[in-house]
């Protein structure tokens, strides 16, 4: 298995959105001088754009072109959209580009997450141990972080605004899209008589499935508000704009130890503990940034991230692809990012964008509200055993 290749791979994949996610809200805010009602809707526009084009690419990689040529055009599309964006003004002009980028970016991670499962299956039919999904995960995380730090220096030192977040994300896509060749030509299956979409619906539709994607579906609009106004409360808390890409990946590096410990810790605990877990830590961590924002408490909360990561970032996608054939691999994680990523997004930016009308606080509020249901839906209603027997015993 080409380890190296998809090491580097989830490293940009993120790296494209560890520039953009933390500093788009205060290039729209700050830049563009646009209320919160409408930064709400246009990350949420992000978040419809999605529903669309994951299942479409994804059902592609299953049926017509291999992986990672729809990735390389997928990088290539995003770094065009993000240098406009750069440019963009007015509400119009961003709300177009950011439903562009959602559809040009967004299949790039179950279309990726897809060619990693196909290659750890073949890998494991020869008789050799793949690495875990992860340990190459893990990767993406350390790609969010680093734009950080060079955004940090150019934006500390007054040399530039949120626009250079815009053009590092576009660089990073543009470096991924030459490095798309390094990634293995995994062929699509051979036809079956199933449409892959369709019996990738069929399989979400199923009730141990359907128990697990609702209450994401609700846990992914809690956390679309944290990525719409998170940056906006760090702001507003008094830190300086420059810090906020430092202050975001705060929380990205209290999910390392999670990550890395994943096999570990799934040998100790449950899948469904660790979902719980999970869950409660994003509505407790909601409820604080809505009561008690301060900068000691926007800062504090990001020990959180690690078990909510956990359980929206790695345990699904896993969960899924025990549960998917060969032949609608790629279709079952498209579906559930249009779902989880898309659906859930529009829904929980465009909502929290009304609510931060009345005050950043009520977004969080209502951002707390989904969490604290999805937990109490996955508490009555998810139980699971072959997945806990799969991924338990095989990681």
């Amino acid at each position: 298995m080409r380890t190296a290749a998809f090491k580097l791979h989830y490293f940009l994949l993120y790296a494209v959105v560890g520039a953009y996610l933390p500093y788009v809200p205060v290039f729209l805010g700050h830049d563009l001088k646009l209320p919160d009602s409408q930064i709400g809707w246009i990350t949420g526009c992000y978040g419809l754009a999605v529903v669309l084009a994951p299942p479409v690419m994804a059902a592609l990689a299953d049926r017509k072109l291999p992986g990672r040529t729809l990735v390389a055009a997928g990088y290539l599309l995003s770094c065009a959209v993000l240098l406009a964006f750069a440019w963009a003004q007015g509400f119009a002009a961003a709300l177009l580009l950011s439903a562009a980028f959602g559809l040009a970016y967004t299949p790039l991670t179950p279309l990726l997450d897809g060619l990693t499962f196909a290659e750890m299956a073949r890998t494991r039919a020869t008789g050799t141990p793949p690495p875990t999904y992860g340990a190459l995960r893990v990767w993406g995380s350390l790609g969010f972080m680093a734009p950080a730090f060079v955004l940090f220096a150019v934006m500390y030192s007054g040399l530039a605004s949120g626009r250079a977040a815009m053009l590092v994300s576009a660089a990073a896509a543009l470096l991924a899209a030459v490095c798309a060749r390094l990634l293995p030509r995994v062929p699509p299956e051979p036809r079956s008589a199933a449409v892959p979409t369709a019996a990738a619906w069929a399989e979400l539709r199923r009730p141990p499935t359907l128990a697990l994607i609702a209450p994401l579906v609700l846990l992914f609009a809690s956390i679309s508000v944290f990525y719409a106004f998170y940056p906006r409360l760090v702001v507003e808390v008094g830190i300086d704009p420059a810090w906020v890409g430092l202050v975001s990946n705060l929380g990205v590096l209290f999910e390392l130890p999670w990550i890395f410990l994943a096999p570990a810790i799934l040998r100790r605990a449950s899948v469904r503990s660790l979902m719980l877990f999970g869950a409660a830590c994003m509505a407790g961590r909601m409820a604080l940034l809505a009561v008690v924002a301060t900068p000691t408490t926007v800062l504090a909360t990001q020990v959180l991230h690690g078990p909510v990561v956990l359980s929206l970032y790695l345990l699904p996608p896993m969960v899924l692809d025990h549960k998917a054939r060969p032949d609608f691999r790629n279709s079952v994680q498209g579906l559930y990012a249009a779902l989880c990523y898309g659906a859930a997004r529009f829904v929980g930016s465009g909502a929290a964008g009304h609510a931060a009308e009345f005050g950043l606080q009520w977004a969080f509020a209502l951002a707390a509200a989904f969490a604290l249901a999805a937990a109490l839906w996955l508490a009555l209603a998810w139980r699971d055993p072959a997945v806990e027997a799969a991924l338990r015993g095989s990681r």
